[in-house]
C-alpha cells in the first residue's frame, strides 16, 4: 500500500512541476513574435496565391479556347474547397509560430532581465530556462561567468582593503620622528 502512495505522490509532483515549467503568456516579446507571426502568414499568403496562379494558368492551358471566366470559375470550382481549407489554417500557423517563437524569446528576455538586473546591482539567482527553451547551454555559461565575475570582485575588494590596512595610533601619543 506505502508503494502505491509513494507513486501517487510522485505523480502529483510531475503534474505540479509540469505545471510549474508552463509559460503563462505565449506572447514574452510582442515585437520580435508578431513580426515573426506575421512573416510566416505572409509567407503563407504568397505561398496560396502563387500556388493559385500557377493553378489558374494549368486550367488555363487545359481548356485555352475556353475563355477566362470559364477558367476562373473552373478553377475555383475544383480548388476553392482547398484554398478556404488553407485560410482557415492561419491561425493556427500563427499560434505555433508564437508558440516556437516564444522557446526562442522567452530566454533572451529572461537573459535580458537578468543582465539589467545585475547591472543595477541587484543580487540575482543562477539563471535558468525551462526544459523546452531554446539555448539550453546559455544558463550554465552565464551562471559560470556570473561566479567568476563575482569571485574577482570579491577578491579585489580583500585586496583592496588588505592594501589600506593601517598602523594602529593611540590617541594621544606623540609622533615619532624617523630619521633617514
Amino acid at each position: 500500500m506505502r508503494s502505491a502512495e509513494k507513486i501517487y505522490q510522485k505523480q502529483k509532483s510531475l503534474v505540479v512541476a509540469s505545471k510549474k515549467n508552463l509559460r503563462k503568456t505565449a506572447v514574452v516579446n510582442a515585437d520580435a513574435q508578431w513580426t515573426l507571426a506575421l512573416r510566416v502568414v505572409l509567407h503563407f499568403f504568397v505561398f496560396v496565391c502563387t500556388g493559385a496562379f500557377f493553378g489558374l494558368i494549368n486550367q488555363c492551358f487545359k481548356d485555352p479556347f475556353g475563355g477566362l471566366a470559364a477558367n476562373v470559375n473552373k478553377f475555383w470550382e475544383q480548388s476553392g474547397p482547398m484554398l478556404l481549407a488553407l485560410a482557415c489554417l492561419i491561425p493556427i500557423f500563427v499560434r505555433d509560430t508564437l508558440t516556437l517563437s516564444n522557446k526562442i524569446v522567452g530566454p533572451i528576455c529572461r537573459l535580458r532581465d537578468t543582465v539589467k538586473r545585475l547591472g543595477d546591482g541587484e543580487a540575482v539567482p543562477p539563471l535558468e530556462f525551462r526544459k523546452n527553451d531554446m539555448w539550453n547551454d546559455l544558463p550554465e555559461l552565464f551562471n559560470r561567468m556570473t561566479d567568476r565575475l563575482q569571485t574577482a570582485a570579491t577578491t579585489k575588494q580583500v585586496d583592496t582593503n588588505a592594501g589600506q590596512a593601517e598602523t594602529p595610533v593611540s590617541v594621544g601619543a606623540e609622533p615619532e620622528l624617523v630619521e633617514a
